[in-house]
């Protein structure tokens, strides 16, 4: 079993460094949705949740319908960062445009789920430093190989890499067998030392 593991690691490793993935990652998953409705997401549960909201916030998603669900793995498929209220950038997030300066109803319209977290050991200066830092990655790439570091990065590791004193805490656990270790919109669900703030599940 552990032999057979091994291969399928490997292989998935190979399989991402190929054009062929990254040519599937940036222009055709992203748009693979099985269903031609909308998200479930509706106003009354937009508005509850903008009303929580504040900068230096995690928010994590699902669509239940993307493609890209089914294969991240995990509870949640997306992660962004709040670095500010009431403009025309209010969310970071690394997608297949790369760094990606959005709104959160752009998050919300955008899934079925939507997660609220807040991390009990960031304060007001600390989340001022990874607010900075968060937003000092404009320009860098997606991590199609999602290796840790700053050279490229994945949703989640935006928000991983922003927390530069890892005061998170968050888990690293390999979500979907590639074998190496990286951080996944899940392992900051998990991460030790994060609250839910809002769950759009809850309502």
């Amino acid at each position: 079993m552990k032999f057979l593991k091994s291969i399928k690691s490997k292989f998935v490793l190979w399989l991402m460094s190929t054009r062929v993935y990254k040519y599937l990652l940036f222009h055709v998953i992203p748009y693979i949705r099985f269903t031609t409705y909308y998200t479930s997401m509706r106003g009354r549960t937009y508005h509850k949740l903008y009303n929580v909201v504040k900068p230096g916030h995690i928010l994590l998603t699902n669509d239940s319908k993307k493609l890209t669900t089914l294969l991240i793995g995990g509870d949640f498929s997306h992660a962004a960062f709040v670095v500010s209220k009431d403009g025309d950038w209010e969310v970071s997030e690394m997608t297949h445009n790369n760094y990606t300066k959005s709104t959160v109803a752009d998050l919300c319209f955008e899934a079925d789920r939507v997660v609220v977290l807040e991390c009990t050991k960031f304060d007001a200066a600390y989340t001022k430093k990874t607010i900075d830092k968060c937003k000092s990655f404009e320009g860098v790439a997606y991590d199609v190989q999602f290796e840790l570091g700053i050279e490229a990065l994945s949703c989640a590791e935006m928000v991983y890499e922003a927390d530069f004193e890892r005061r998170l805490d968050a888990n690293l656990e390999d979500v979907i067998g590639i074998g190496q270790l990286y951080i996944s919109p899940t392992g900051l669900y998990n991460a030790k030392n994060v609250k839910v703030i809002f769950d759009t599940a809850a309502l």
